[in-house]
């Protein structure tokens, strides 16, 4: 008998099938929660519960496609390996954002408004969310879990950070909400790139003797219980980028 005859004659893993069948579910199930909120056919808190049911059947994909694996290894008895290796393939890149999202939010503070400044925080007076900021409980988590998150202080005048401001904005991609340069406020909007959730950005300059200083501050405009670290980072990043232009 051949060699591709005697393939043929080695059932398919059942198992290895399952296990590609769900991993297309999941796909399918993650891609319809962000369809879905961006055409505002359910709220932020459906699009996370529809999330929620996609990572649970993205983790039990995962252990049947390694289960499949080991089933359909060569020289064993049934066929399929392939379709594990590719469930695996298909699974564990959309699993991974959501997985390191949830372990963030379990050991980070619940908090979801970050600024530089914790005594007078950047206020919002144009961004479709204005709120006040939530007050010293939250400071001091802050200061806790983002020692980092300080002003930053440049050595140029404050019409030029202002321009840079705006050309980082602009790169960014986010909306502009408010230009004020002679109050030295800028506000913008942030959409999230997979599933469109609306963030808000408050940005405050001040001229001192060396140059001026830059106030940012970051706040989610939807949920609850923390953020996982996304605006602390969207402050550091922004700040790189605008100490980058600055040097060049």
């Amino acid at each position: 008998m051949k060699a591709g005859e005697k393939e043929q004659r080695r059932p398919l893993s059942r198992v290895a099938l399952l296990a590609l069948a769900l991993a297309l579910l999941f796909l399918a199930i993650v891609v319809l929660a962000a369809i879905g909120f961006r055409m505002e056919w359910w709220g932020y808190g459906r699009s996370l519960d529809i999330l929620q049911l996609a990572v649970a059947g993205g983790v039990v994909s995962v252990i049947f496609a390694l289960f499949g694996m080991f089933q359909t290894w060569p020289g064993r008895g049934q066929r399929g390996f392939t379709l594990s290796l590719l469930a695996l393939l298909i699974v564990l890149p959309a699993l991974a954002t959501p997985l390191y999202w949830s372990y963030s939010k379990s050991v980070l503070p619940p908090i979801q408004d970050i600024t530089t400044d914790l005594e007078t925080p950047p206020e919002f007076w144009d961004a479709p969310t204005s709120r006040l900021h939530p007050g010293a409980k939250v400071a001091e988590q802050q200061r806790a879990a983002y020692p980092d998150i300080v002003p930053l202080n440049l050595p140029v005048p404050m019409e030029q950070v202002f321009d840079e401001v705006l050309a980082v904005l602009k790169e960014r991609g986010w909306k502009l909400v408010a230009a004020e340069p002679d109050e030295g406020r800028i506000e913008a909007t942030v959409t999230t790139f997979w599933f469109g959730f609306k963030d808000d950005v408050a940005i405050r300059l001040t001229a001192t003797k060396a140059g001026t200083r830059v106030d940012m501050r970051s706040t989610s405009r939807h949920g609850g219980g923390g953020d996982g670290g996304a605006n602390a980072n969207r402050i550091r990043a922004f700040f790189a980028d605008l100490e980058a232009r600055i040097g060049g």
